[in-house]
């Protein structure tokens, strides 16, 4: 009987299915005709979870018209993206035995977009997959073609979405059956998806097994194998976690004190989750401390998490003394497992410090990062305070005061609120446990705290202080969401005004290369090479030989087929003097040069003449009340530009925008070096910065600001305060400040660099090999160590450091950023394995001129994304022809950057010539360099090429570039007219001379453009 029962169940069973379906499954997905209400939405297909297609719902987005492959190559072509890797396209699958998920690669979007296109060949199917909000985490350039989430369906269901993804992919590539946990809206930009959908009454019916999990991972010979999860090294993949830190004991470290154990206590500084620093309470007169503390962080997966802990030892009148520090990679802990860990010095010491972590996840918290792969932003939101007196006793006296209100880890810290006046505003990341701290100004009285996160979001909240008995004052707080939008650019490609600006040069290049290489046909737009010309610096000799240099440019009709030109220090001075004009390189540069001329002839002594002094002072004085920190290369800046002209030049680094409108004139890019204020040599912490009239950036971290943002004050990628845009002659002081090195600079300055070059090469085979530490131990310094750190802090202190405000203050590092091809590639100094001591910890920048690293503005030109061919290296050094040059090769050759090897002849050192080539045939990625050293070989003879000098003129073709007692020694600041004359005379005949040597070197550039193209394609 309880047999032929359970037959009946089993038949009403399978039957149920389609029963079900003829009751509430359409046979076909109803289509809509417009965006439904959100009452309507929610109603009819979010509560009776049914399926729907909406048409016309996201015609407004602009991705729809400008998601073309070749628009997303241009747009974000050079960012790196996750990929999913899968032999046959089936990705989080079952295969045999296995449920196996894809290998993930990173790659430029634009090797996959060649993969779809035909273009190229990749082992495997490919598919842009990644979860988590990749659009916004990967891609941001393309979240200004889209809407940050959809209205209606936001109203509807009470929340903004919890992910925006994007996912790009072939035919082949096919998602396996799952179940997603969220409620899901899918826009398809191009091409077409396929849905197979099955009703919640299927649900019983659907086979489930459980399957050892795997990945495929892939080898070099682009085979494909199936790695069992537990023989993989795997972190969790939960975004945000709470990490316990349990600092347990500590023992046989050795007392700093005289005549009694340490009073010992243990700090904990996390920066990627709070500002602060925790401590544990001290144990006294101990040698064997027991805390039994724990500390709790929330931290986000995908951020470099390097814990920093550090056992002191407490000391009343002096300075606690440390004892033992430890750096320890919290990524390298898995959720859900508890760890303990025994901190020691070497594995026989009896000093150890205990510590048990666990990593929670918390999949229920969510936060969108934006990050390029080197650097990530956080959500920020801001707390605005209001203060007024409470109406029954507006004349307690003791309630005029302000109240001094204070957020640890907020961009502003601590402000002053007074009642009458306006809100003010703090800004500090979303995810940290932040509190208000507020006090009344002129009291001992303990501070009130209020924690954010117990702040309703959007809504005001009225809190009383009491000033005495009754309440006599009320804040008014209130907490909201920050700005989304970043004003710092993340990504390592040319920003969008750059590629306008490059389309428009293109033509004109084209149009020049046709005339002066005398071409049949007209060059198409893959074929036209980009060339650069490098100026280095040498003060008011770089600045007059540039305006030669460029004459003879002009003169043989070649300036117009340059696209970019760069430089550095004084040759700064000259560009920056041409792009005031608009139209410079279009007219003839003898009105110009005959300028440049006269203001170098002139004596400079009435720089210092009273009424100049007063106004330098009444110039500093305003900008420093409009926001800029005050130091000395503001007033360098200022006398810099009465030394080069005779009134203040009005102009900004944004105005030369102006000159590129149309592609009239070359894209100037000026470089400077960032360094530390103190500890460090620019030698040991030196980082390249650009400076175009679109962006100010660093190429090493992919991070840019809009020219006429820089000197801003930002946090976390945000615009905190918009100061005026500095006059572009405190640029030229940043470009040319000699005046921020210490005395270990001045050092390689005044001596041969190659046994500075030498130690710098084998700190980067270290620093290559070390990688970041996922754990990291020190000892204190000893006595003889500390006499040694006094007098490396004397030779490595700036004290006239130069100070901007950083507009990569606050961000913070992405966990594999080390890794990443572009961060590499510039990586050289001694921390940047420590992300925590990196330039977005600090809130200025040091800006300094380039010389003391490499006397080269070659660096932007190097730039994979701007694909140069041929450069034009202008040099001014007295030095040596090759000396500099030398060094930007060996430099590319450690860091990996396709550059010819630069190895003149003994005889080439000797007699140097006018003109020499360097060239990589082995790699069409290196540039071609045609190298013009300034020295005076043929000018002797010759007035202009070809026309030999008389007798009488023979003395006009003497030029003196020793190193030492030349008339253009980098310390003149004036010439007479008679070097001048030589010099721009020398400089303009050197380039006109060799006009078959670089007629030759842009036939061949458009030949490596066309090879370049072909390999591509191949």
């Amino acid at each position: 009987m309880a047999e032929a029962v359970l037959d009946a169940v089993r038949k009403h069973l399978l039957e149920f299915p389609n029963a079900a379906r003829e009751l509430s499954v359409p046979l076909t997905v109803p289509h809509l005709e417009g965006p439904p209400t959100p009452l309507q939405f929610y109603r009819d297909w979010v509560c009776p979870n049914r399926p729907c297609i909406i048409r016309k719902a996201l015609h407004h987005w602009p991705a729809l018209k400008k998601w073309t492959l070749s628009y997303l190559r241009d747009t974000v072509g050079s960012t790196e993206v996750s990929v999913a890797v899968t032999p046959d396209g089936y990705a989080d699958a079952v295969c045999g035995d296995r449920f196996v998920m894809p290998a993930e690669r990173r790659m430029p979007l634009s090797a996959v977009i060649d993969v779809l296109e035909g273009k190229a060949y990749h082992p495997g199917v490919l598919y842009v997959q990644k979860q988590c909000s990749n659009l916004s985490y990967e891609l941001p350039q393309l979240l200004l073609d889209v809407e940050s989430h959809v209205p209606w369906a936001s109203e509807a269901l009470g929340k903004m979405p919890d992910a925006v993804n994007f996912w790009m992919g072939e035919e082949a590539a096919v998602t396996s059956l799952h179940k997603d946990h969220y409620e899901n809206l899918y826009c398809v930009i191009s091409g077409e998806k396929h849905f197979l959908l099955h009703p919640p009454s299927d649900r019983p019916f659907i086979p489930y097994e459980l399957y050892t999990p795997a990945t495929y991972h892939m080898s070099e010979d682009g085979s494909f194998k199936m790695v069992d999860e537990e023989a993989m090294e795997k972190v969790s993949i939960f975004a945000t976690c709470l990490l316990s830190v349990r600092v347990l004991k500590a023992h046989g470290f050795p007392s700093k004190d005289i005549l009694t154990p340490s009073d010992c206590y243990v700090s904990l500084w996390l920066p990627t989750a709070s500002s602060q620093e925790f401590r544990t309470r001290t144990v006294r007169n101990y040698k064997n401390p027991v805390w039994n503390q724990t500390f709790r962080f929330r931290i986000h997966s995908h951020l470099k998490n390097m814990l920093e802990l550090k056992v002191f030892d407490q000391d009343l009148l002096t300075k606690d003394d440390p004892i033992f520090s430890v750096l320890f990679d919290v990524g390298t802990l898995k959720a859900g497992e508890s760890q303990r860990e025994s901190f020691t010095l070497n594995p026989q010491g009896k000093e150890q410090l205990e510590v048990e972590f666990h990593l929670q996840s918390l999949p229920a918290c969510h936060e969108q990062l934006i990050s390029n792969g080197v650097l990530v932003a956080r959500e920020l939101s801001h707390l605005d305070v209001q203060l007024e007196k409470m109406g029954s006793i507006q004349d307690n006296s003791e309630s005029d005061g302000g109240v001094e209100a204070l957020v640890l880890g907020s961009y502003e810290g601590s402000q002053t609120v007074t009642p009458g006046t306006g809100p003010i505003r703090f800004h500090c990341p979303s995810c940290w446990e932040s509190e208000l701290s507020v006090k009344l100004q002129g009291t001992s009285q303990e501070s009130m705290k209020v924690p954010l996160k117990s702040l309703p979001s959007g809504h005001m909240v009225r809190v009383s202080l009491p000033a005495t008995e009754e309440p006599a004052l009320m804040m008014q707080l209130k907490t909201e969401k920050g700005p989304d939008e970043l004003a710092v650019r993340l990504g390592f490609g040319l920003c969008e005004d750059e590629k306008v600006f490059l389309r428009k040069r293109n033509q004109v290049v084209a149009k020049a290369l046709k005339q002066v290489l005398q071409l049949k046909d007209e060059l198409q737009e893959d074929e036209i090479p980009v060339v650069a010309i490098m100026a280095t610096g040498g003060g008011i000799r770089a600045m007059t030989s540039l305006y030669g240099q460029l004459s003879g440019l002009k003169e043989l009709g070649l300036l117009d087929c340059v696209s970019y030109i760069t430089g550095a220090s004084g040759s700064t001075w000259a560009m920056a003097n041409l792009y005031e004009d608009p139209d410079w390189s279009q007219k003839d540069l003898a009105g110009p040069t005959a300028a440049v001329r006269a203001q170098v002839i002139k004596n400079k002594l009435s720089i210092l003449a009273p009424s100049r002094l007063q106004r330098y002072q009444q110039e500093l004085k305003e900008r420093t009340q409009q926001g800029y920190p005050p130091c000395f290369t503001n007033l360098w800046s200022l006398l810099n530009e009465a030394l080069l002209h005779d009134e203040p030049h009005d102009s900004r680094l944004s105005d030369q925008q102006e000159a590129l409108k149309h592609g009239q004139n070359p894209l100037p890019i000026y470089c400077a070096l960032n360094t530390k204020e103190k500890s460090l040599s620019t030698f040991e912490f030196g980082e390249w910065v650009e400076f175009s009239p679109y962006e100010v950036g660093f190429p090493k971290y992919g991070a840019y600001v809009p020219s006429e943002l820089f000197g801003s004050q930002f946090f976390m990628g945000r615009l905190m305060k918009r100061l005026p845009e500095s006059r572009i002659c405190f640029l030229e002081g940043i470009w040319s400040n000699l005046y921020a090195a210490n005395l270990q600079d001045s050092l390689y300055w005044s001596s041969e660099p190659d046994q500075f070059w030498d130690r710098w090469a084998q700190d980067q085979v270290i620093l290559d090999k070390e990688e970041i530490p996922s754990l990291k131990m020190e000892e204190p310094p000893s006595t003889t160590n500390k006499i040694a750190k006094f007098f490396v802090d004397l030779l490595t202190r700036r004290p006239l450091a130069e100070a901007s405000h950083n507009f990569l203050h606050g961000l913070h590092f992405h966990r594999d950023y080390f890794k990443h091809s572009h961060f590499s590639a510039w990586k050289g100094t001694k921390l940047d394995g420590h992300p925590h001591q990196l330039t977005p910890m600090e809130p200025y920048l040091c800006l300094l001129d380039v010389g003391y690293f490499i006397n080269t503005s070659c660096t932007p030109l190097l730039m994979p994304t701007r694909q140069v061919d041929l450069i034009l290296s202008l040099d001014y050094n007295l030095q040596g022809p090759f000396q500099q040059l030398e060094l930007v090769g060996r430099y590319c050759q450690q860091q990996g950057i396709p550059f010819p090897t630069i190895t003149p002849s003994p005889e080439e050192k000797e007699l140097p010539q006018e003109c020499h080539r360097f060239s990589d045939p082995e790699s069409l990625a290196a540039p071609v360099v045609l190298h013009f050293p300034l020295i005076n070989d043929s000018f002797r003879q010759y007035s202009a090429p070809g026309v030999q000098r008389k007798p009488e003129e023979l003395a006009a073709g003497e030029v003196n570039l020793t190193s030492s007692g030349s008339p253009y020694h980098y310390t003149k600041v004036s010439y007479s007219e008679e070097d001048v004359d030589k010099l721009l005379s020398l400089t303009q005949y050197n380039i006109c001379n060799n006009q078959e040597q670089l007629l030759q070197a842009l036939q061949e550039a458009v030949q490596r453009r066309r090879q370049r193209n072909r390999q591509g394609q191949q």
